[in-house]
């Protein structure tokens, strides 16, 4: 008993505070490891802890040492609970989590310390309630400054150390400025000391090092932006290093990235989404709007604190979109959507209480992809076991749990965007854009509906219920519904070794550094030899070559492929084995890669099959050119596959942006395409080929019969699809240009 005492004696309440927020977070998936999330937890805590529990020790006087000496080995208690938890918890990232815990956890401890001194020398009335009303107004103040006007999806904090991305986004990007600004908090607390003492009476010099530390303070304050605190859109101009305009929208872009043809085709894109949107939603997209196209995940991390995940910063004054220049075409439906709703949500945050409504009207109203619609997935997912992809709980359920944050953001992300997408959809088909733009404002749907959100996610549920379910849809369902969410991650936010080796590999590939390229993929295969993307880069460095020994060819492949299940990965290992000559092998891997792909791809099939069928000459030809993705490389390689694959051809020259070429590339491959499945998918491909190079009645003509023919078939994701092409080339028509 007079041990356990003297033990609580020594820890006292802070230590049990602490003891007490480790065993709090242990159940939490993502917060119960030692990572950025849980850092910033105990960051938290430690601004309040030390500096409420140090206040009465102050008073005593008690030396700053010795308190802030306690204080400190007192952190090593969340940090040991949370390292505890690598036993059932695997933590691929502790170092990184470790470095993490470090930078962000003592400086917000030694800030709560210095603010109690201060408070204590000042004599203030009420230290304990001063001292949690700073700390409040500096984390919430801080956010507030950085996000509230400022173009960056980060946010550092003198209390809480930082938030560092989206919590989306696979990979942190940890940024110089982490470091800047956790020495900033370290000069206020050495500030705060230094007036402390000064009004102790321990003399004038404290004064005037408290007032040169303010000053400094003052100038690191002002150089937020270069030291990398804050981001500003200039700086971001600055850093990419191109501006256009077009109508409503200014387009920020890297020149060396996004070329005059593909900058307009960019334009068309935004701007025909908009369009549809405004006639969608009734809403007018007024300018100016900023789209700032990114030319790869690095750059954007480093420059918007988001390495690729796409976002609409609809709290800032001015609309404007960040987004991956290659994610355009895939995801600027979705972000315009966040603009547009930014003219009907609530003041000041531009957007829905409610998270669903907020997600789920973008992915109401994106334009067809060639997958299924959202309704149609849910009602795939209905008739799946959970293990398999299906739906573990009703539907209109997870509607309703949706509109929750904490239900949204803890929910598998592919089940809660689908879920209230489909739901937003079918308010918007049933019962028009005006009500749901006022419940979109206040979250509320009886004032809007006239019925609570119970009885319209019911009436919802009973319509899907109802919805027949086709095959591709549960296959496309199947996969999709399986991803996991961020909470159930292995090691959410840790990218491995292989993986950052086959990133390194592909960037060299693209630079035409061949040897780096080589030595990365080699790096990669060592540590996981089926890791898919070292392995397609080395089988496109291996075809490149034209000619491959069937030694080389059986070393690609010996190594795990059997459990290889990438089907872009296998084909490249096909390529490979054919161009050696083993034709048996190589058919083999076609047959598994074409099984691999989705339903939904049927471009990607017909593509495949096209490639598995040529001869080992045009194989060859074709990788020939193909070893590093660029322009004139495209060109080239469509050149010299045309005669025999004119569909592959057709996709080269559209790629080395070459529109002319790619439309009679993709005539020949509709004359030479088996008739069926196969040709009504080439005709769909043909007419947005036919768009891009002017040829507006071909496009319509083609892409409408594509849409009649695919609806007799049962192909109503792809029928979308070319609905969507003859609307737009229609839209084109009437522009005029």
């Amino acid at each position: 008993m007079m041990l356990r005492r003297i033990a609580l004696a020594r820890v006292g309440p802070a230590g049990l505070a602490y003891a007490a927020l480790g065993l709090i977070l242990w159940p939490v998936p993502l917060v119960g490891l030692l990572h950025a999330e849980a850092s910033a937890l105990v960051a938290t805590a430690a601004f309040f802890v030390a500096g409420l529990a140090s206040i009465g020790a102050f008073g005593r006087g008690v030396a700053l040492a010795d308190v802030m000496r306690r204080h400190l080995l007192l952190l090593g208690i969340p940090l040991a609970l949370l390292t505890v938890t690598l036993l059932w918890r695997p933590n691929c990232g502790y170092l990184q989590g470790l470095g993490l815990y470090l930078v962000m956890v003592p400086p917000s401890a030694v800030l709560g310390l210095a603010l109690a001194f201060a408070l204590t020398a000042f004599r203030a009335r009420w230290p304990r309630a001063a001292l949690v009303a700073i700390g409040l107004v500096v984390a919430l103040g801080g956010v507030a400054a950085d996000l509230g006007v400022h173009p960056q999806l980060w946010t550092y904090s003198h209390v809480f150390g930082g938030v560092l991305g989206p919590i989306y986004d696979e990979e942190l990007s940890v940024r110089p400025g982490l470091l800047a600004f956790r020495a900033l908090t370290l000069g206020w607390a050495a500030g705060l000391v230094c007036w402390g003492r000064w009004r102790r009476g321990d003399g004038r010099p404290w004064a005037l090092a408290g007032a040169g530390v303010a000053v400094l303070l003052g100038v690191g304050t002002l150089a937020s932006v270069p030291l990398g605190i804050q981001q500003s859109q200039a700086r971001i101009d600055r850093a990419l290093g191109a501006i256009a305009t077009a109508g409503p929208f200014r387009f920020v872009y890297d020149p060396d990235d996004v070329s005059p043809v593909r900058l307009a085709r960019i334009v068309d894109e935004v701007r025909y989404r908009a369009d549809a949107l405004r006639d969608r939603l009734g809403v007018r997209l007024d300018g100016p709007i900023t789209v700032v196209l990114y030319p790869d995940a690095a750059t954007k991390g480093r420059l918007l604190g988001s390495r690729t995940t796409s976002v609409t910063p609809v709290w800032l004054p001015t609309p404007q979109i960040h987004m991956l220049e290659s994610e355009v075409e895939r995801s600027v439906g979705h972000e315009l959507a966040h603009v547009a709703a930014r003219e009907f949500g609530m003041p000041v945050l531009r957007a829905s209480p409610a998270v669903g409504l907020v997600e789920g009207l973008a992915v109401a109203v994106e334009p067809p992809d060639g997958l299924p619609a959202p309704a149609a997935l849910v009602a795939a997912g209905r008739t799946l076991p959970g293990d398999a992809g299906g739906l573990d709980v009703d539907p209109a359920a997870v509607v309703r749990q949706t509109m929750d944050p904490v239900g949204f953001w803890t929910a598998r992300a592919s089940v809660a965007y689908t879920a209230s997408g489909a739901f937003v959809r079918w308010l918007l088909d049933t019962y028009g854009a005006a009500p749901l733009r006022r419940a979109y404002r206040t979250g509320r749907f009886a004032p809007a509906y006239g019925v609570p959100l119970d009885t319209l996610a019911g009436r919802w549920g009973r319509a899907v219920a109802a919805r027949p379910v086709d095959a591709e849809a549960v296959a496309t369902a199947a996969w999709l519904f399986r991803q996991p969410s961020l909470f159930e991650r292995r090691c959410p936010h840790h990218v491995p070794a292989y993986v950052r080796a086959g990133r390194d590999g592909w960037d060299a590939l693209d630079e035409g550094r061949v040897r780096d390229a080589l030595a990365a993929f080699q790096r990669a295969r060592r540590d996981r030899p089926t890791d898919p993307v070292a392995v397609a880069g080395l089988s496109r460095l291996l075809g490149g070559r034209g000619r491959v020994s069937p030694a080389a060819a059986r070393r690609l492949a010996a190594t795990g492929l059997d459990s290889l299940s990438s089907p872009a990965a296998l084909a490249g290992v096909a390529d490979v084995l054919r161009l050696a000559g083993l034709d048996r092998d190589a058919d083999s891997l076609y047959a598994r890669a074409t099984r691999g792909r989705l339903p939904t791809d049927r471009l990607g099939r017909v593509l495949l099959a096209h490639r598995a069928a040529l001869p080992a000459a045009d194989l060859a030809r074709l990788r020939a050119h193909a070893a590093v993705p660029a322009r004139p490389r495209a060109a080239r390689a469509a050149q010299s596959v045309e005669a025999a694959d004119p569909l592959s051809a057709a996709l080269l020259w559209d790629a080395a942006e070459r529109p002319a070429e790619a439309w009679r590339a993709a005539q020949s491959a509709l004359r030479t395409s088996a008739p069926g499945a196969e040709r009504r998918t080439v005709a769909i491909a043909a007419a947005a080929l036919a768009y891009r190079a002017g040829s507006l009645a071909a496009a319509e003509r083609l892409a409408a019969s594509a849409e009649r023919a695919s609806r007799r078939a049962g192909e109503t994701a792809q029928a979308d699809w070319a609905a969507d092409l003859v609307a737009r080339v229609r839209w084109r028509a009437r522009a005029g240009s």
